[in-house]
């Protein structure tokens, strides 16, 4: 039996796995969630004990849940690549995938959450709150890239870059980089990378989610 992953295309921390997955050339099954199948649901609901994808089911450990440490578990599988053996590189490593995870997609989860409400519940306090968290992110990210590393962690792609490609990508249509050129740079490596593009493909049949309006959804 193969490894599953319970996830959707078109999220951020499911192409954060997707990425890993492709990267360590692990063979898996794709078990889409879909919000209008009460089945898939339920099935989802098994192997998620919080409801929050992706869950990777290991049929030799059962189900794995929280990005990154799906892709340490999936690293061990592969016999490493993506987790530094140095310690101190273990430590840069985590870092920046824990910043990026926290005050990257955080704010752009919130901000997709946020949009999608109707416009009398829309929260334009929570939306500029967001909006600096991001900012102060990039910022933070730039300068942390100054010391001339190739990717986010250092000089080989990492768990930090797994979760950078897709979460940058999204969370730069709601602040732009700026005059970050460090920054800029970095995320046009991962755009180029061939895992990443294939976890693009892989959401490209389902269009474009993320909402671009406050609003957007319609009761």
């Amino acid at each position: 039996m193969s490894l599953i992953l319970w996830s959707h295309p078109y999220s951020g921390y499911g192409q954060k796995v997707h990425v890993a997955l492709y990267e360590l050339g692990l063979s898996f099954e794709m078990k889409i969630i879909d919000g209008a199948d009460p089945d898939s649901l339920a099935g989802f609901a098994r192997v998620s004990p919080f409801g929050k994808m992706p869950v990777l089911v290991d049929p030799d450990h059962g189900p794995v849940v929280e990005t990154s440490i799906i892709i340490e578990h999936l690293d061990r599988i592969a016999g490493g690549g993506l987790v530094p053996t140095d310690p101190d590189a273990q430590l840069e490593c985590r870092l920046i995938d824990r910043i990026v995870d926290t005050y990257v997609g955080g704010p752009m989860n919130r901000t997709a959450a946020n949009r999608l409400r109707p416009l009398a519940v829309y929260d334009p306090t929570g939306a500029e709150a967001d909006e600096r968290a991001l900012a102060q992110a990039w910022g933070w990210l730039e300068e942390r890239l100054s010391d001339g590393r190739t990717w986010g962690a250092g000089d080989t792609f990492t768990l930090a870059d797994c979760g950078a490609a897709p979460l940058m990508t999204y969370g730069r249509r709601i602040v732009d980089f700026g005059d970050r050129p460090r920054l800029e740079a970095w995320h046009a490596r991962l755009l180029e990378r061939p895992s990443f593009r294939r976890a693009l493909d892989d959401a490209a049949p389902y269009g474009d989610l993320m909402p671009s309006e406050p609003g957007s959804f319609r009761a």
